[in-house]
């Protein structure tokens, strides 16, 4: 890891993405109770990294229509912050299990560097900023194809404790990035800040893409699907966001 970088770093990120997808695997060491979530924690002498796998069922989850909030923080805040009550429950099934993990680490003092897939990004988000409420020190955060976690409060108080150490890695037209949302006048679910999004019309990335830009992107992406691929790809929005096109776009750069 960089442990000195403070902008988007391509070695940070192809780590944690790597390490994401080992937390798929049965090197995953940190569980729920229940067994639905599963992360990866390790130690080396200079760092500490946390990734979170996503959802087996994100099809199923995508179609839920249960997006409702629940309140994090209401006192001293200027708006309530909220979270979406599946990521929030999420987030309690494995926080305790994390924090039991690093207190028995050789160093807890250590950086800590957090990554998530999916609904692992999401919970990557909330884990972070957990951690450095308590105190632990948090060098980086990095997620892909991370779903929105809560709403506008929420994004501005993330922003305003880990805003400039977090990038979201979004995937050409990978829709998990863009739900949940609400109607504007229901306070929409928002993103925090730094996206680093990988246009369908090159390898290489852009920071905090524009409305237009995206769709750009998009009329390319499905044009391109349905040349190459009629409309199996067209019909199948599960299709960029796969982990292994992340990790294909991150080791395509220089």
């Amino acid at each position: 890891m960089n442990l000195a970088a403070k902008q988007f770093d391509l070695r940070n990120a192809r780590t944690l993405a790597t390490l994401s997808a080992l937390a798929y695997t049965d090197e995953a060491n940190v569980h729920s109770e229940d067994g639905r979530i599963h992360g990866l924690i390790t130690e080396t002498e200079e760092c500490i990294t946390i990734t979170f796998r996503g959802t087996d069922s994100i099809r199923d989850w995508i179609t839920d229509a249960e997006f409702f909030r629940k309140t994090f923080l209401s006192a001293s805040m200027p708006a309530p912050v909220e979270i979406h009550a599946g990521f929030l429950a999420a987030y309690f099934d494995i926080i305790l299990p994390v924090l039991d993990r690093l207190r028995r680490a050789r160093n807890s003092r250590l950086p800590i560097f957090v990554g998530g897939h999916s609904l692992g990004g999401a919970l990557a988000q909330l884990v972070a900023l957990e951690l450095q409420r308590q105190g632990f020190v948090i060098g980086q955060v990095y997620t892909f194809g991370q779903p929105r976690v809560g709403n506008r409060a929420f994004a501005r108080f993330y922003d305003s404790m880990l805003g400039d150490q977090t990038f979201r890695v979004v995937y050409q037209e990978d829709i998990v990035p863009r739900v949940p949302h609400l109607p504007a006048i229901l306070d929409p679910y928002w993103h925090s800040e730094t996206e680093i999004f990988f246009p369908a019309t090159g390898p290489e990335y852009e920071t905090n893409p524009s409305f237009w830009r995206l769709l750009r992107s998009d009329a390319w992406g499905w044009y391109r699907a349905f040349c190459l691929r009629h409309f199996a790809a067209v019909l199948d929005p599960i299709t960029d966001h796969h982990l292994r096109n992340y990790q294909d776009a991150l080791w395509q750069l220089k």
